[in-house]
């Protein structure tokens, strides 16, 4: 069994240890955070194009019934809207 002694540099404080580990833990918090805030953006994103998008199949299908756009233009524009 060795010392703790032993295993110490001398020519560093006790304290730098404490120190260190508290500074890696931060970054592991922080790095596990960071992930997080981006999963959980992903998915409320992916919620709003939906929105909009029904939105402006919305206003297509109306600018097709009143015959500003013609049956090419709207199944074209429909399509666009739907690839995103």
């Amino acid at each position: 069994m060795i010392a703790s002694e032993e295993l110490h540099n001398p020519l560093v404080p006790p304290l730098y240890d404490i120190v260190w580990s508290v500074a890696m833990g931060l970054i592991v918090v922080a790095v596990v955070v960071t992930v997080w805030i981006a999963v959980v953006r992903s998915r409320r994103s992916n919620g709003a194009p939906r929105t909009l998008r029904e939105q402006r199949l919305a206003e297509l299908d109306d600018l097709h019934a009143r015959g500003v756009i013609s049956d090419e233009e709207h199944r074209a524009a429909r399509a666009e809207a739907l690839r995103g």
